[in-house]
């Protein structure tokens, strides 16, 4: 297959859209430990239902990444965009805990084969020189529905017969994502056909994960999701513990920041060291947690969104953009994938991790705790440039 040499292409383009809108269909479930509420499950089987599309999602990662490719991902995304949609409609006439649940681990497949796809798609699309700016973008497609989603349901719920009518129709969005696989397909083809690469065993996978450097950042990677995800599912408790109804306009200030710094840091991610954006993220956002944790009034406690809004816009594509840099050429796609899967993992025991916390320190241990993990990171980012780890230098070049 032909080099791209320019990063927006039609493909790149599409390949964005396309896990915009499958991140649509994963936000708009905010509102479904309410809509459990609703049609009478019984409060000790809402959380399980809820986490088990992420633990779907996990295993899924875990045992079928080697075996997604560049050459059968666009199949694989047009299967997982119509599950989504077989999905969105099943909410609609599942009302037992066994309905959900099953429809729940289909979501969870389906995510995976949606977002596993795209990602290695991405890896394909994109020219090595320009891996931070890539992922910069591509990360924005992927936090858009968080700030979009939740306004427009809410605005779209009174209208509505009920909630699952609406899974329903954000599910139909995908039908034009089935347009833009088509495209992602027949640019793949045009660009002549790939180098047939040798297939990646099971075992071969982990112990290419294993290996020091990649295994670091594996961590690295979750770790900062675990305090991210934390903070977030017990935001609604922390204000109103300071004496406010709700969170106002916390994590608006926090995405939007984000998402200032992905669009606006144009070269900076291919510029500046990767490590040392991903060292200044974890010390910007342990700072963030300690003023959190000391501040009573909203403007404490905005001022800590905004600080912690700059870490997170430069960790992610740094992250990725350094995976992408020290993959060896045939496993990048898988490494990229583990980078997801560990992503996975971060959502799934952060707020196991928060609650944990909080039951036994209150919210101003969580905080410090949040605080005490991004220092840890920190300390693993010197690791990961020691010699001992990155032998030759490469992670400490990128």
């Amino acid at each position: 297959m032909q080099k791209r040499t320019g990063l927006f292409s039609l493909e790149f383009i599409c390949i964005c859209l396309l896990i915009f809108l499958a991140y649509c269909n994963l936000t708009v479930f905010y509102t479904l430990y309410l809509y459990l509420e609703q049609i009478g499950i019984a409060p000790g089987w809402r959380g399980f239902l809820i986490g088990s599309s992420s633990l779907s999602t996990i295993a899924f990662f875990l045992f079928a990444s080697p075996y997604m490719e560049a050459r059968n991902a666009p199949r694989w995304a047009v299967v997982g965009a119509l599950l989504l949609v077989v999905c969105g409609w099943s909410y609609m006439y599942a009302h037992s805990v066994a309905a959900i649940l099953s429809v729940r681990l289909l979501n969870g497949a389906a995510i995976y084969l949606l977002s596993a796809s795209c990602m290695t798609l991405l890896v394909e699309n994109i020219p090595p020189e320009r891996s931070g700016q890539a992922f910069s973008f591509y990360s924005v497609a992927l936090l858009l529905p968080y700030s979009i989603v939740p306004m427009a349901f809410d605005a779209a719920v009174p209208h509505l017969p009920s909630v699952a009518v609406g899974y329903r129709d954000m599910s139909l969005f995908l039908l034009p994502g089935l347009l833009m696989i088509h495209v992602i397909s027949r640019g793949r083809r045009r660009a002549g056909p790939p180098a047939a690469p040798a297939g990646i065993s099971f075992g071969e996978m982990w112990r290419n994960a294993s290996e020091p450097r990649i295994l670091v950042l594996l961590i690295l990677n979750s770790l900062y999701i675990v305090t991210f995800s934390s903070l977030f599912f017990m935001a609604q408790g922390l204000f109103r513990s300071r004496g406010f109804s709700g969170v106002g306009y916390y994590f608006t200030i926090q995405m939007v920041c984000m998402m200032a710094i992905r669009l606006c840091g144009n070269n900076l991610f291919d510029s500046v060291p990767k490590v040392r954006l991903i060292r200044t993220s974890f010390v910007l956002s342990a700072a963030s947690f300690l003023l959190a944790s000391h501040s009573y009034g909203l403007t404490g406690l905005y001022a800590s969104s905004l600080i912690m809004g700059v870490g997170m816009g430069l960790i992610s594509p740094a992250l990725y953009g350094l995976m992408f840099t020290i993959a060896e050429p045939r496993y990048k796609a898988v490494d990229s994938n583990l980078m997801q899967l560990s992503l996975q993992i971060g959502n799934f025991t952060g707020p196991l991790i928060g609650a944990w916390l909080m039951q036994r320190t209150g919210y101003e241990g969580l905080l410090a705790g949040d605080a005490g993990l991004c220092l840890a990171g920190v300390a693993l980012c010197f690791l990961l440039t020691s010699r001992r780890v990155d032998r030759d230098g490469l992670a400490a070049r990128a």
